[in-house]
């Protein structure tokens, strides 16, 4: 009896940036027979190499739509979430170090909540609400001015303050809305394989398996919880806000008591896993119940003073509240340490010791969420001190009495003002710099020669062309005999080699740049204070200026980005790839983070992959660049040892190993039981080996050292060549044991839009 030859279907999965359809599979005639508009599957019309070919495509959940540049906006609370997954494996496998760890994260992630509405408050209570339309406006205002100033027109002091709360309020309801819209749209996919749509009672973060657990991408019950802590938290400060600079900047119980416990209760239950679900919605209830009682006496008979500069009692608020986002934010280097020191000193157990763990970068969680805060307060400054100039004249003042025309600004934003701008800047540029020379050396002195010799041995091993080609062959390498001209071009093309090799190590460099930057911003506030940093009058003068100005660029520079993203689909796609990387992991410690687009995407691969295997195909799943990661992770939740998985310019270690140590590491290869061939090339500046034994194939790059004359050299691949390396789809050919030989077309039909 004949063998049946089971039909082979290659599932292509692309990386950041959105890729159309059409340039994935590489022909226009193609059709989709899964998804929708937003994530789908699309099979080609006619076979390629012997295999029917289908693509996912996943980039209208990050970049396809124009209103995913409004994500832009959220980049400090995607930090903030990151900065809980950097976790080093050496804390995750210490029982009590990880769970501190979770509840630090957390914190931060509250922390920067908090310091949103901080500056939103100073914003729209105090400068705009207060200061602004307090005070009648002179002849000829411009037109903005008075439109700026008419709806708080003849209000006393307590009810603009009031209004201006409600500003703040609104700034939050809208993004906890954004947050229930994303989260019906992503997290609510249903896991492949669960029993029943139960709610998850521990975090993504805190499973045992990490990546590998089959609902680790099942984040709907934390967000939710996490949104209404956060929600209550943030009304409850605003309540306590208004109770204090309602009673003239003193500490009213009857007022100010109420929403203080809410908020204590919401810090409380913040820091917990799971505990105390049953209180989440009355709290929130109570939030705002209790900010509505604190409203309605400040409208009602407020003890405020008039206009004669900054709001009473918002100095000490804007102090206090700032204390406590320090707290928040630096739990996690105070009380992490204390751990393992009590560890080290044989007070305590807790750690599995089963397998090495690694020691490097164990505070890149602290760093993250100091650069989450840091990027919140230069925009948010930039944003009071551009809102303060626009409605007048700034003058820097904490006490004593402003003229008409003039707004009273703390003078501490001047102080700190420079460090969250310049000093930032400043190490940046020093930090480019270094990798610019770096670059610049690996072309000179000895790093060519071992190029030359690699090509020179390959270029020996291949065969020679047949005549008449054999006299228009041409060597890229430099060879005696060589005209001046030819071989400078012949260097130039060596050293452009070792130059993109040494460019591809440089993304992990990006630590350094992290580092430096969080130790200028704490280290300079004490240099200040201790008088280490006075300077000439003049030149302070001009440093200050310099910081002011280019803190009111930067949230300006801000706008003028979203317009552009906004307005060209290529620009969309640009700022999409930020997203790819940033939010591929569960919003498991910020909710108002940019939605994970894996929540959908890996559901959406294991139902594909189920629904061909269950028609009697043979499955290759390749996966390039992110798309490498997503492939990964499906495969090793849902294991299929008949499937083949097929990756190349895989950021799985060079950026997701290294990145985040504690759940992408070997545990990962070992749940992946495919077979998986995983590409690169040493010029990729993304991708890299992934270490799993048999897995890895590192291509030459450029393929070969000669050339037609006439033609330009041999290019470099990079990131972006793989689809078209001839040599790499040959040894895919040959692992899969295929020919080229006739199929129909695509039989696999499936419904018009996801089960998801």
């Amino acid at each position: 009896m004949a063998e049946i030859r089971r039909p082979t279907v290659e599932l292509r999965v692309h990386g950041v940036g959105g890729t159309s359809p059409s340039a994935l599979l590489g022909t226009t005639d193609h059709r989709q027979v899964w998804g929708d508009r937003i994530a789908g599957f699309y099979a080609a019309d006619a076979p390629r190499r012997g295999r029917s070919v289908e693509a996912y495509c996943w980039g209208g959940m990050t970049s396809r739509s124009s209103s995913r540049v409004l994500w832009l906006l959220l980049f400090p609370f995607m930090l903030a979430n990151v900065a809980g997954w950097t976790c080093s494996a050496r804390i995750r496998r210490d029982r009590w170090m990880f769970a501190v760890h979770r509840a630090c994260g957390r914190l931060a992630a509250l922390a920067v909540t908090l310091n949103l509405l901080l500056t939103a408050a100073m914003v729209a209570m105090d400068v705009w609400a207060y200061q602004f339309c307090g005070r009648d406006l002179p002849d000829g205002s411009p037109w903005i001015k008075r439109m700026l100033h008419a709806p708080l027109d003849g209000l006393g002091d307590g009810r603009r303050v009031v209004v201006g709360a409600g500003l703040v309020l609104a700034d939050l309801l809208v993004i906890a809305l954004l947050t229930r819209r994303t989260r019906s749209r992503y997290e609510d996919v249903t896991p492949v394989g669960a029993p029943a749509r139960t709610p998850m009672r521990r975090s993504a973060a805190a499973l045992p398996d990490g990546v590998t657990h089959p609902r680790f991408y099942d984040s709907q019950a934390t967000v939710r919880r996490l949104a209404r802590l956060h929600l209550g938290a943030g009304v409850a400060w605003l309540g306590l806000l208004l109770a204090h600079v309602g009673a003239g900047g003193r500490f009213d119980p009857v007022t100010a008591g109420p929403p203080a416990a809410v908020l204590a209760i919401a810090i409380g239950l913040t820091a917990v896993e799971a505990a105390g679900d049953w209180l989440l919605l009355p709290l929130t209830v109570a939030a705002g119940l209790t900010a509505g009682w604190v409203a309605f006496r400040v409208w009602t008979g407020a003890r405020i003073d008039p206009v004669t500069g900054h709001l009473d009692g918002m100095l000490l608020a804007v102090k206090a509240t700032f204390a406590l986002i320090l707290v928040l934010a630096v739990a996690w280097v105070l009380l992490v340490p204390l751990i393992a020191l009590l560890r080290l000193l044989g007070l305590r157990r807790g750690v599995d010791t089963g397998a090495p763990v690694d020691r490097k970068w164990l505070a890149a969680p602290f760093m993250v969420a100091v650069l989450s805060i840091v990027s919140i307060n230069v925009v948010g400054l930039g944003c009071v001190i551009a809102v303060g100039k626009a409605l007048g004249s700034v003058r820097w003042e904490i006490e004593g009495s402003v003229r008409a025309g003039e707004l009273a600004m703390f003078p501490f934003l001047l102080a700190v003002t420079p460090w969250l701008t310049l000093a930032p800047a400043a190490v940046t540029i020093v930090f480019l710099l270094v990798e610019s020379m770096r670059w610049v050396a690996a072309g000179r002195g000895g790093n060519t020669a071992p190029i030359v010799a690699e090509y020179a041995g390959r270029a020996g091993a291949d065969p020679p062309p047949q005549p008449p080609w054999d006299v228009w062959r041409r060597s890229a390498l430099p060879q005696p005999g060589m005209s001046a001209h030819f071989r400078r071009r012949a260097l130039r093309w060596v050293r452009s080699i070792a130059q993109a090799r040494k460019l591809a190590t440089f993304p992990a460099d990006a630590r350094y740049l992290a580092a430096g930057i969080v130790v200028v911003v704490l280290l300079l506030p004490a240099l200040y204070r201790l008088g280490l940093l006075s300077r000439g009058r003049g030149v302070a003068t001009f440093a200050d200026d310099l910081a002011v100005s280019f803190a009111v660029v930067i949230p300006c520079a801000g706008v003028l980005l979203l317009r552009w993203g906004w307005r060209r689909p290529g620009a969309r796609r640009w700022l999409g790839v930020l997203w790819d990387v940033g939010t591929f992991w569960p919003r498991a410690y910020h909710p108002f983070a940019p939605p994970c687009y894996a929540e959908r995407a890996v559901p959406d691969l294991q139902r594909r992959i189920r629904f061909l295997r269950d028609t009697g195909a043979r499955v290759v799943l390749v996966g390039h660049s992110q798309g490498s990661v997503l492939a990964a992770a499906t495969l090793a939740q849902q294991p299929d040892p008949d499937t083949v998985l097929v990756t190349f310019g895989s950021p799985l270690t060079t950026l997701y190993g290294w990145g985040f140590p504690a759940y992408i590491n070997r545990t990962l290869c070992d749940r992946v039981r495919n077979p998986w061939l995983n590409f690169s090339y040493r010029t990729d500046y993304i991708g890299g080996p992934v270490g799993c034994p048999g897995a890895d194939v590192v291509l030459p790059d450029p393929a070969t050292s000669w050339y037609i004359a006439g033609e330009p050299m041999p290019p470099m691949r990079r990131h972006t060549g793989y689809w078209s390396d001839e040599a790499m789809w040959t040894r895919i050919d040959e692992a899969l044991a295929t020919r080229p030989v006739d199929v129909p077309e695509p039989f696999i039909r499936g419904p018009a839009r996801s089960p998801a």
